[in-house]
């Protein structure tokens, strides 16, 4: 599975694409509101014409990676 890093394009955009992607797959919150989801998932917001910018792609297994690794490191 393909992971996206993403963030939306205006703050408005944020809280409804948030809660719309929340509803329908799992979103890992990330600092600076950026939010990593399945690459599948963008199909959904742009049906609701949501604008987005990728950040960075990236498979599913380094991406949990980098989440257990950060959040090991502040403990």
């Amino acid at each position: 599975m393909e992971m996206v890093r993403i963030k939306f394009k205006d703050s408005k955009n944020d809280a409804v694409g948030f809660l719309e992607l929340s509803k329908r797959v799992r979103v890992i919150c990330l600092p600076d509101d950026t939010y990593e989801i399945s690459s599948s998932a963008l199909a959904v917001l742009d049906s609701l014409n949501i604008s987005y910018t990728v950040v960075e792609t990236e498979g599913f297994d380094n991406a949990i990676r980098k989440i257990r690794d950060t959040a090991s490191a502040k403990i």
